[in-house]
């Protein structure tokens, strides 16, 4: 090959406002860097002008401890710039008429400035209530500032590493406690609905935000004592009925839009190839009694957007063998997903997660189904799991008899990813969730209570 030729290889996958691929608001992370730039340049705007005004918060307790944590620790600290240099070099690289359309106005087109401002970066947004935008990054700011930052070699080894999680979900946890406050309710003020970032603007009603879901205008926070009740928010009564024949039928248990599917699972498999991939082992923790109940079987992976339902509900009639969360990674993203200058497809992740992530694991028995497994993982700010009291199985318990709607758990805060697991010659899955891929960029997902699969084996 040519240099000539390879230079025309690389400029095929590059990035530019023209030919930016579909960006659906609410999905996880940006599926392209320009999203991101657009998303981060008011929150640029508005710390700087804080700055300027001397009303820029100092760092909280737990983010100043934090920072110091990472200061007097000599490889986290050399990661930490490592990361901000590299994301440095990867923005260097985009092409010019790309670079031109996401530049801020002193022509530096990243937003971590420095080590500093990395901290205030993230003490600012953990002191506030994630805002409603029509970007792909509503919902999950943190994610938005860090998602350049996280893909590069520097990142990817920062956000596996266990005793950094560690560190960072004491700032994750403090974020989180705000979000269960009654201080977190500014941006559902009934008395300024249209304010900046407001989740009961006309835009936000005028988006689905509402759609269905209970709530009573006429009440502050519209009846929400915190942002989190707001982000869990229940369907109206009959909103989704779970369909099909609880007999012979599996219903999807979170509304969903469908992400992957994958037949003949393997007991064990290298699940950071970019290849779609799943490894049972890895997925259930290392729990080898419960993998091998799928070996050969299907995968089904959905994706969650910030501006759905957050609820698990029990997909079929039947018991809930086993449940547990397992703990896992909150940034990680695919170590060997190889980023080209000016492309970003952080979503690409998204079958990765399931093994490394941190994820809430339901296994149920279904009388003709057999075992089905549920994963709801964390992405990025989801990082609780919270399996709702009297639905966790410890080992050894006995199996709790079900209904299929039963709700089992849910998110905190965020856009979220999760998947089903079948046996092997045990059900056929339905058109929609065979063809997951056709239908990643869908205006509206699947609704929860929709047949997902059904018994080959009809009794």
């Amino acid at each position: 090959m040519t240099i000539a030729d390879e230079q025309a290889l690389a400029n095929k996958n590059l990035l530019t406002l023209e030919e930016d691929g579909p960006i659906q608001m609410g999905f996880w992370v940006p599926n392209r860097l320009w999203a991101t730039a657009k998303f981060l340049i008011p929150l640029r705007e508005e710390i700087e002008a804080k700055r300027e005004a001397g009303t820029l918060q100092p760092l909280t307790p737990v983010m100043a401890e934090f920072k110091e944590w990472v200061t007097t620790h000599a490889v986290y600290r050399m990661w930490v710039n490592s990361m901000i240099e590299q994301a440095n070099a990867f923005v260097a690289d985009l092409n010019r008429k790309t670079e031109a359309g996401i530049k801020y106005k002193d022509g530096d087109t990243l937003w971590i400035d420095g080590y500093d401002s990395f901290f205030e970066t993230i003490n600012e947004i953990i002191t506030t209530s994630p805002g409603f935008n029509e970007t792909a990054m509503v919902g999950t700011p943190i994610n938005g500032f860090l998602a350049v930052g996280m893909g590069t070699e520097a990142g990817a080894a920062l956000f596996h590493d266990t005793t950094f999680n560690e560190q960072f979900k004491k700032v994750l946890d403090a974020w989180n406690t705000f979000l269960k406050s009654p201080f977190s309710l500014d941006k559902l003020d009934i008395e300024e609905p249209d304010k900046k970032g407001s989740w009961i603007s006309k835009r936000a009603h005028h988006a689905g935000v509402w759609h269905q879901m209970r709530h009573d205008k006429h009440l502050p926070g519209y009846g929400f004592d915190s942002w989190n009740s707001f982000f869990i928010r229940k369907f109206v009564p009959g909103a989704r009925p779970f369909k099909g024949n609880p007999v012979t039928d599996i219903n999807i248990g979170c509304e969903t839009t469908p992400w992957a599917y994958r037949p003949t699972l393997s007991f064990e498999s290298n699940f950071w190839l970019k290849t779609i991939d799943y490894s049972l082992l890895d997925i259930f923790g290392g729990r080898r009694q419960y993998a091998k109940l799928f070996q050969g079987g299907q995968a089904y992976q959905g994706f969650l957007s910030a501006t759905h339902y957050h609820r698990w509900n029990a997909p079929l009639t039947g018991k809930l063998v086993r449940s547990w969360v397992e703990p896992g990674t909150y940034f990680a993203q695919r170590p060997l997903q190889g980023e080209d200058p000016g492309t970003w497809e952080g979503t690409e992740s998204q079958p990765y997660l399931p093994q490394v992530a941190a994820r809430a694991i339901f296994l149920f028995e279904h009388e003709t189904c057999g075992y089905v497994g549920l994963v709801c993982v964390g992405m990025v700010e989801v990082s609780t799991c919270v399996i709702r009291p009297g639905f966790q199985i410890d080992e050894g318990a006995a199996p709790l008899s079900i209904d299929r709607g039963t709700e089992i758990g849910h998110f905190e805060f965020g856009g979220s990813t999760h998947m089903m697991l079948f046996q092997k010659d045990k059900v056929v899955l339905e058109k929609w969730a065979v063809e997951a891929k056709k239908h990643q960029n869908d205006k509206h997902p699947t609704h929860m209570g929709s047949v997902i699969a059904r018994a080959l084996k009809v009794p």
